[in-house]
C-alpha cells in the first residue's frame, strides 16, 4: 500500500516538474523574442538617425566629386596619333 502511494507520489511530482519545466520555457521564449524584438527596434533606429545620414552624406560628397572628374574629362583634349616634333 505504502510502495502505491509513494509511486503515485512521484508520478505526481514529474507530471508537476513537466508542467512547470513546459512554462517556464513558455516564458523563457517569450522573453527572448521580445529581446530578438526590442534588439532590431534599436538597430532600426541607429540606421535611420546615425547611419544612413552619413553613408548618404558620404554618397552626396561621391557624386559631386564624380560629376567634377566627368566635366573635366570632357573638356578639350588634344588630337589623337603621333605628335608632330617643332
Amino acid at each position: 500500500m505504502i510502495l502505491f502511494e509513494a509511486i503515485g507520489t512521484l508520478t505526481s511530482l514529474g507530471r508537476a516538474f513537466l508542467a512547470w519545466l513546459a512554462v517556464l520555457a513558455a516564458a523563457a521564449t517569450i522573453v527572448l523574442l521580445a529581446g530578438t524584438a526590442l534588439g532590431a527596434w534599436a538597430v532600426r533606429g541607429l540606421w535611420r538617425h546615425v547611419v544612413r545620414p552619413s553613408w548618404a552624406h558620404g554618397r552626396l560628397h561621391a557624386r559631386i566629386i564624380a560629376r567634377t572628374r566627368v566635366r573635366a574629362s570632357q573638356g578639350r583634349t588634344e588630337p589623337h596619333g603621333p605628335r608632330s616634333h617643332r
